[in-house]
């Protein structure tokens, strides 16, 4: 299963490993009073990138979709949604800017 998190570049990770609100003191969400030990990660690219850019408006930056393995405990929120210790960063997600469908007439 690939898991994935979006975020914003404003944020220097340099170990490699995403970590909890309560380690890092930013939370994207004003009214999170729960889970602040956690992190969390979808399943959906298409959610990861709509993360990503609520995380870019709220702190600057560019939104950025990280290709992650959890660490820790794991489990499953709801649908494709995730929640873990922490993660840690595998790869960047090069994700389209904009997608077009074209129907055939």
């Amino acid at each position: 299963m690939r898991y994935y998190h979006g975020t914003t570049d404003v944020f220097v990770i340099d170990d490699g490993i995403l970590k909890p609100p309560i380690d890092t003191g930013m939370i994207r969400e004003d009214w999170r009073m729960k889970l602040l030990d956690k992190v969390f990660l979808t399943t959906s690219l298409v959610s990861a990138k709509r993360y990503s850019r609520k995380a870019a408006k709220r702190f600057g930056g560019s939104p950025i979709i990280y290709l992650v393995e959890p660490i820790g405990y794991c489990y499953n929120n709801c649908m494709n949604e995730y929640i873990a210790d922490k993660a840690k960063i595998i790869d960047k997600v090069e994700v389209a800017q904009k997608c077009h469908l074209f129907l055939p007439n």
